[in-house]
């Protein structure tokens, strides 16, 4: 039986979405706070969702941005699933990690990606990166756009979450250094 429609998530408090039934054969390819992936092609892989708020929320978003290169191509919208473009590729998180530095190329695309979000109207301009993908093409996607719409009140205009990430990875310094360069005004509202 391959039918994802299937396939049942569950999630308790503040823990990662778990799958309480899969009778199919496609590969759970990541997992998070509103849902789970499965790869159902080579370039196709369906987002499995616990709310139903949280379909219309990532699909609405989806919708609204698929002019852009670093959003997936979105293909349907189900009852409890969005199928969406399947991205081959690592986490900037892992790339960074494999690679042991960030470089000044990815950096000039993680503020591409940052102004396009802003073109878009994201209202959340921090993304993890855990939820940025590397394609083939060393291009940049972004994932998980269920809040891309929202915003905290108190979020200030820096992205708190991204610098985290790239200082438990001991590359902030760096990557602060590159923005410096390549982009000064960011630079000047983002240092500490």
């Amino acid at each position: 039986m391959n039918d994802f429609k299937s396939i049942r998530v569950t999630r308790e408090g503040d823990n990662e979405v778990e799958v309480v039934h899969n009778p199919t054969s496609f590969p759970l390819v990541g997992r998070g706070k509103h849902g789970a992936v499965f790869k159902i092609s080579s370039d196709q892989c369906v987002k499995i969702y616990v709310k139903q708020k949280n379909i219309l929320k990532e699909s609405e978003a989806l919708k609204a941005t698929q002019d852009s290169p670093i959003v997936p191509k979105l293909y349907e919208v189900g009852e409890n699933y969005v199928i969406m473009e399947y991205i081959e590729g690592p986490t900037v998180e892992q790339y960074l990690e494999a690679k042991g530095n960030i470089t000044e190329d990815i950096t000039g695309k993680i503020l591409s990606l940052i102004q396009e979000m802003k073109r878009l109207n994201f209202a959340r301009l921090d993304p993890r990166l855990r939820n940025i993908l590397v394609t083939k093409q060393e291009e940049l996607k972004i994932i998980d756009l269920v809040h891309s719409f929202k915003t905290k009140k108190d979020r200030p205009d820096r992205p708190e979450y991204l610098m985290a990430d790239l200082k438990n990875l001991g590359m902030l310094s760096s990557f602060l250094e590159q923005v410096k360069h390549l982009d000064p005004q960011s630079y000047q509202e983002w240092k500490f």
